[in-house]
């Protein structure tokens, strides 16, 4: 039986999958097994999947029918044999020491998961590694909740290992985006003994897309505010002191899509979305006013929208006016916040 399994989801992703695979194949810790879970891929994937098998025996590939990110991370988990569980998205790359430092942090520990720093580096270009000298520290599961608020650690489920044990009370909600988010805030609702934290960049994660609203008629999701008020009741349930920092980040990563909704006139393809917003507005604006985690004018609009998107919409257009006027004269009209 291994001692780690390593999930894989594996979906369009022929470009990188081999190099992603290399770098499992290369562990210093060799006692794991690499689920690759092939989720009906549309491309050569399963086939790129079947070659690596026979390259290796640690290798299990597992074919099926497309059931999203989490249906193969649940696919993948139901088949694992080893004590502990990992999961690596198929683009994205590991250092050879990624295993056996998660699982020494873990195992000199009596925590309930290890995690390690994660490098981003853009598609095309070649990462700049970081190794810390710095020991492994232990955090409670409340401290470690805040480091992914304040952007000191990551929602993700990619950079971490775990007794396989932990993951009998609950699976990835299928069919929704944003899911590293909503296991997040699962782990901090049920694990209370702490996170052993590596600080070495052991974790390579490629950045692929060109940012928000890269095209004009990008769909948005409404599972990003599924997830954001999944997190904030899990925190107001555990760690009610976090709550102004869930509130922020329930509606403030959503946020910075209205405008460019409104710039690009897609509106048939957000109607779903802008009304997910607008229902969280109205629930929650009590609490952003009484938090006071937002700058006065950002509630103002926040509060402008949750009444009327149409009135919201004459705001946004008089906005974009003023800044091409602004150009025209040679002033910056972001500087008292008026831009969009």
């Amino acid at each position: 039986m291994p001692v780690i399994s390593i999930v894989v989801p594996v979906y369009r992703v022929e470009d990188y999958l081999e190099l992603c695979i290399r770098s499992l194949l290369v562990q210093t810790f060799r006692d794991i097994e690499i689920i690759l879970v092939d989720d009906g891929s549309p491309d050569q994937c399963g086939a790129l999947c079947d070659r690596l098998a026979t390259e290796d025996p640690r290798i299990v590939v597992i074919h099926q029918e497309n059931k999203g990110l989490s249906g193969a991370r649940n696919t993948g988990l139901d088949a694992s044999r080893g004590e502990y569980i990992c999961f690596v998205d198929s683009d994205d790359l590991v250092q050879p020491t990624y295993c056996e430092e998660l699982l020494e942090a873990l195992q000199g520990s009596a925590c309930d998961f290890s995690v390690c720093a994660s490098h981003r580096f853009e598609d095309g270009s070649a990462p700049c590694l970081h190794k810390s000298a710095d020991p492994v520290h232990i955090v409670s599961n409340r401290n470690f909740l805040e480091m992914q608020f304040d952007r000191r650690s990551e929602f993700g489920v990619w950079n971490k290992l775990m007794p396989k044990k932990i993951l009998e009370e609950f699976r990835f909600k299928e069919r929704k985006w944003n899911e590293d988010v909503i296991f997040s805030a699962d782990l901090a609702k049920h694990l209370h003994n702490g996170v052993a934290c590596i600080s070495s960049e052991l974790y390579l994660y490629r950045q692929r897309g060109s940012g928000i609203m890269g095209k004009q008629s990008q769909k948005c999701s409404t599972d990003r505010i599924f997830a954001g008020e999944y997190l904030l009741e899990a925190v107001r349930e555990s760690y009610p002191d976090l709550l102004p920092k869930a509130l922020a980040y329930a509606v403030g990563y959503p946020w910075m899509f209205i405008d460019p909704i409104y710039v690009h006139r897609s509106f048939a393809d957000n109607r779903e979305f802008l009304d997910s917003i607008q229902t969280h507005l109205k629930r929650y604006l009590a609490e952003y006013e009484a938090a006071k985690i937002f700058p006065e004018l950002q509630l103002r609009r926040m509060k402008l929208f949750a009444k009327s998107r149409f009135l919201y919409g004459f705001n946004a257009y008089a906005r974009l006016f003023r800044v091409y006027l602004y150009h025209l004269i040679g002033k910056d009209a972001y500087q008292d916040g008026h831009g969009i």
